[in-house]
């Protein structure tokens, strides 16, 4: 049987608008009477449902993650540090945390901003990080911006609109991983890139040429495969890459998940990395440190990614009133393993 605010009045021999006001720190209750209170209310081990909360204080103290995923990119692996921040944060600032999970959209399922809408609607939570592996759309978050929801999108942002958001800067970090490259001596790199359509894709193909162009080297677009992030583009990019009459001596391969397939292309064809060609990948999944060879690539720092969003939340939440929006753009790491080796033409 669930205790309700009835029996924590009938224990501490008080009316129920008194337990209310008790618990929720607001009006006038005496300290002996309060204190009478929070000894029932432990006794009988009571929490007030976010329903009671809202309705007493107008606040739930409580924050979502609204989670956006791909059936090949589930919410463990890649996404469990940045939820690990957020909990870390939320936990400082004594907020409850509440998941929610969504899947690949189809016919039946709702739309990502019939999800948000109906989230703002039900006006349950303080505030709503959004982790999306698709990008969302200015239309998504429509509807939370005319209801002045509070909302902080973790891991990319709304192109040509100012709305709060945490992520890396992706042009810096493919500058960091082809500069390295180059180092090697390499001067034939191939690029195998996310999706045409993500900005954070696009991102990582101009920080690919803008190197190539500042170290003087020839742009090729024969060169370029145009992937999804998936591992099949990434062996299908791979085994493109390495029909080449002139195939490159080094790959760029703009996330870890492609990065793992192209290996595989790459011994399949009988060649050895990074004997016959280095790559270098982008994420610093937990797998990159356990392939044969280990992988050299661009660490993002996905913990950082959750405790930012939910600091930048929590003060969105108590300046309501301020409509500025923030942008954080966190920098990446090069990680140097074993993929990775010098180029003597």
């Amino acid at each position: 049987m669930s205790i309700t605010i009835r029996d924590v009045a009938k224990l501490a021999g008080v009316s129920i608008s008194t337990v209310s006001l008790a618990l929720n720190d607001k009006g006038y209750v005496s300290f002996k009477t309060k204190a009478k209170v929070l000894e029932a209310a432990k006794k009988l081990s009571y929490a007030p449902s976010m329903i009671a909360k809202k309705f007493a204080t107008g606040k739930t103290n409580t924050v979502g993650l609204l989670a956006f995923i791909s059936h090949e990119h589930p919410l463990g692996g890649f996404y469990m540090p940045v939820i690990l921040g957020v909990i870390d944060a939320l936990g400082k600032a004594e907020y409850a945390f509440q998941l929610d999970i969504k899947g690949e959209e189809g016919e039946g399922v709702l739309s990502k901003r019939g999800v948000l809408m109906r989230i703002a609607k039900q006006k349950m939570l303080d505030g709503l990080l959004i982790l999306s592996y698709w990008p969302l759309s200015f239309e998504d978050i429509s509807d939370l911006l005319q209801l002045k929801f509070p909302f902080v999108i973790i891991g990319g942002s709304i192109p040509e609109h100012q709305v709060n958001c945490v992520e890396v800067d992706n042009f810096a970090g493919a500058c960091k991983a082809v500069e390295y490259l180059i180092k090697l001596g390499h001067k034939r790199i191939g690029h195998i890139s996310g999706p045409v359509d993500q900005k954070n894709a696009q991102d990582r193909l101009t920080g690919y040429i803008e190197t190539l162009r500042q170290y003087n080297i020839p742009f090729d677009e024969d060169l370029i495969y145009h992937g999804d992030f998936h591992k099949r583009s990434g062996y299908k990019g791979m085994k493109k890459l390495l029909s080449l009459s002139s195939p490159p001596s080094a790959a760029f391969i703009a996330n870890d998940n492609m990065c793992l397939a192209a290996m595989r292309a790459i011994k399949e064809k009988g060649l050895s990395i990074p004997k016959d060609i280095s790559i270098i990948g982008f994420d610093d999944i937990e797998a990159a440190a356990h392939t044969t060879p280990s992988l050299t690539t661009i660490s993002q720092p996905r913990y950082t990614w959750g405790q930012k969003a939910t600091e930048l939340l929590l003060e969105t939440m108590k300046n309501a009133d301020n409509q500025d929006s923030k942008r954080i753009a966190l920098d990446t790491e090069l990680v140097i393993r074993e993929s990775c080796k010098a180029y003597y033409h």
